[in-house]
């Protein structure tokens, strides 16, 4: 499926801490690649027109729950969206404008929901529609004005204020934040100490170079490329800032060396599902699954 090749200069949501899973009767499962791609499925020669400004959370069946993931203001209830399906505007306390959509059309009411009702975290706001069968987030800066999502039409940069949700819905499945950005990526090899060009640059040869030099130091497969290895490998690192010259020689090797191995354990424990994120979805479920895969790719 085509993507825009802006999809990279929209920012990453923020938000506040530990938003709630909006769908909690549904297995967390995400699109990570849906931001900025197309609409290929029963399009209109209108619609075709867009990129997709936001990314869904799929695998909801008929009157799944959808709940407010932070506190905030209800800025609209059974707005129109696609398919017969409503959307509901949510402004959080946090700063964000969030759009909530594939709702059945007037199921807020089931709990009281009205426009301009303050809620809390939690807090009952509607029921997915089943042959919606997911629901679609889009982020917004909460800036004056704004009352409603934007169209991004395929001739045009990104809507302003529109931000990416990606790394916000893996804060709210508890996930370690995938590095999914060039400028993320080169943020995280300079950290470890491997790239010294600008963060905002666009990847080229020295990015690829610094990679090569951060795989053969955390001991994995030295082909430049971001895959769902290096991934592991690097947020490892980042999160335990290994002292010694690879995961290999954490793992082996006599004296101070020793004591890496009970820290490195540690990190890999708390690595919850990055590599599930990388390829494209994130399950809750496989965590122990993710981190038993690490140990025994690095044995």
């Amino acid at each position: 499926m085509a993507r825009s090749p802006d999809w990279e200069k929209i920012p990453m949501a923020t938000g506040g801490d530990a938003p709630a899973w909006p769908l909690p009767s549904v297995t967390p499962k995400f699109a990570t690649w849906s931001l900025g791609g197309g609409r290929p499925f029963g399009c209109t020669a209108k619609t075709c027109q867009r990129w997709h400004a936001g990314i869904d959370l799929t695998g909801a069946p008929n009157g799944a729950l959808v709940i407010a993931p932070e506190d905030g203001l209800i800025a609209g209830v059974d707005k129109g969206w696609t398919d017969g399906t409503r959307a509901v505007f949510l402004q959080t306390e946090s700063g964000l404008f969030l759009v909530l959509g594939g709702v059945i059309a007037g199921s807020h009411k089931e709990f009281g929901i009205t426009t301009g009702q303050h809620v809390k975290k939690g807090d009952k706001l509607g029921r997915i529609e089943g042959d919606y069968g997911m629901l679609h987030l889009e982020a917004y800066k909460a800036e004056p004005g704004r009352t409603a999502n934007s169209r991004w039409w395929k001739d045009d940069p990104p809507p302003d204020g529109l931000l990416n949700p990606t790394n916000y819905v893996e804060r709210m499945v508890g996930a370690t934040v995938s590095l999914l950005q060039t400028r993320q990526r080169l943020q995280a090899l300079k950290d470890l100490g491997h790239y010294t060009g600008d963060v905002a640059a666009a990847w080229g040869p020295q990015a690829i170079e610094a990679l090569k030099k951060a795989q053969t130091a955390l001991g994995i497969a030295v082909d430049g490329k971001w895959g769902p290895e290096t991934e592991d490998a690097v947020q490892v690192a980042l999160n335990a800032q290994v002292p010694c010259g690879s995961l290999e020689d954490c793992n082996a090797g006599p004296g101070a060396a020793n004591e890496a191995p009970a820290k490195a354990t540690d990190v890999l424990g708390s690595l919850r599902i990055v590599g599930a994120i990388v390829s494209g979805l994130a399950v809750a479920g496989i965590v122990g699954g993710i981190v038993v895969t690490l140990r025994r790719r690095r044995a």
